[in-house]
């Protein structure tokens, strides 16, 4: 009689303490291995997913018949090896080479489809980890607790929720937060949060620098969209539905990366510069590129002045910046009063903006943006001219005669700090600092 050699072979338990036969640990890596299988094959060092992937294996290399008692039966073999590969007890080339190997309670009878599930329904939710490791799939063992999911929420409904709750939103910022999440919405393509994936995020991303490099988008176009829809997933996580969908997709909007603006070199437009625009300007963008210049104005800013703002008798302009929502006023020269008076004599119309098209309609800034370029390529000028540099050259012109930073933020438009809440903005204050940009660029 022949003795064995060597100490017998010790399996590890799983959770109900009983052996799992075949399945050993190794005390020095704490992996979990086959025991009788040389060379070992190992399963990890977690003990639910190593005896998951262990029956997963041995149910593989098993050419047993597959048992199923006490369940309810009806006649047809090759309904049921398509059952039980369905449901992972064997492989489908198993189920082609098998024909006598499956057995049930009554040897010419199979297994009812519908009560296969829900016997394994009822073992899940019973005994999570006890499911997973005779099925042979890690995942089931994490479920703690089997619920119908809460309806995702739409796209329209994140951006209507932060257009409609957030506190001290200026309508100039609702405008264009509406107008970059319609744009995120239409490229990624989905109606709701949840089936939003990587691949949706990085086609937007790939379509927002697209455009910086085709159209020279400026970094703040840039940072402006991928910035709005980061800060819309943001505001929905704080009100706290659907927050695993949420925060899963504003994780991944990480992949946006802003090109940071550069702004230790503005570069103002110069005298000679800006006269040669006004040279070439009709009577319309005459009053525009001098009220530009006179109270400090971007594109979209000069688009949004109405005629209530301008008083041409007291040459005065008070405002209130649609960015900031602050007071920003100035002193009119005689020069740009006179050119608003040419160009509402020479264009009457109805509308309550100083600036409208030929059809009545007011402008946007890309429209301004456009008609400045038109007439910069008249004027023979450099591209760095923007109708953006018209407002750095104000500013510019306010420092280097010698006022305060303060000063040349009421006419800007920004806010000078905690006097806002109890200085009341005026003309007055301004006077001398309007001045100064027309001696600048006038003489």
């Amino acid at each position: 009689m022949t003795t064995r050699r060597g100490r017998p072979a010790k399996y590890v338990n799983d959770r109900e303490g009983l052996p799992v036969v075949g399945l050993s640990s190794h005390k020095a890596s704490g992996r979990y291995y086959t025991t009788h299988v040389k060379p070992p094959i190992y399963f990890g060092n977690d003990l639910d997913l190593a005896i998951s992937r262990f029956r997963a294996w041995e149910l593989r290399q098993s050419k047993k018949s597959v048992t199923l008692p006490g369940l309810p039966h009806r006649r047809d073999p090759k309904a049921l090896r398509a059952t039980l590969v369905e449901i992972g007890w064997m492989t489908q080339s198993e189920a082609d080479a098998c024909t006598t190997s499956v057995t049930v309670s009554t040897p010419d009878h199979i297994v009812d489809e519908a009560a296969v599930w829900n016997w394994l329904r009822s073992q899940i939710t019973r005994d999570p980890h006890r499911a997973a490791q005779r099925l042979g799939i890690p995942e089931i063992a994490y479920l703690t607790e089997l619920k119908k999911p809460e309806p995702s929420l739409t796209l329209d409904e994140i951006c209507e929720s932060y257009l409609n709750n957030k506190k001290n939103l200026s309508d100039h910022w609702a405008r264009k937060t509406k107008r970059y999440w319609l744009e995120f919405a239409t490229i990624v393509a989905k109606q709701t949060l949840r089936p939003i994936d990587g691949e949706d995020i990085a086609r937007y991303h790939d379509w927002v620098w697209g455009k910086v490099k085709k159209e020279s988008r400026s970094p703040t176009w840039l940072n402006q969209r991928l910035g709005a829809v980061r800060t819309v997933l943001r505001y929905a996580l704080k009100r706290g539905r659907d927050l695993d969908s949420v925060r899963r997709v504003l994780d991944l909007t990480e992949i946006f990366e802003t090109k940071r603006r550069n702004g230790v070199d503005p570069r103002p437009i110069g005298p000679q510069h800006f006269g040669k625009l006004i040279a070439v300007a009709d009577v319309k963008w005459t009053a525009a590129y001098l009220l530009a210049l006179n109270a400090c104005l971007y594109p979209k800013e000069l688009a949004d002045v109405r005629k209530s703002e301008i008083d041409l008798r007291k040459k005065t302009f008070i405002a209130r910046r649609g960015k900031t929502g602050v007071i920003r006023c100035a002193v009119l020269w005689d020069r740009t009063v006179m050119a608003i008076r040419a160009y509402l004599l020479d264009e009457a119309h109805n509308s309550e903006y100083l600036l409208v098209s030929a059809n009545g309609t007011g402008y946007s800034e890309n429209h301004i943006g456009r008609n400045h370029r038109r007439r910069r390529a008249e004027a023979g000028l450099p591209d760095h001219v923007t109708f953006d540099s018209i407002r750095d050259g104000a500013y510019t012109a306010i420092i280097e005669a010698g006022f305060d930073l303060q000063t040349a933020k009421l006419v800007a438009g920004h806010g000078t700090g905690m006097s806002d809440a109890y200085v009341r903005r005026g003309p007055r204050m301004v006077a001398q600092a309007c001045e100064a940009i027309e001696v600048a660029y006038f003489g």
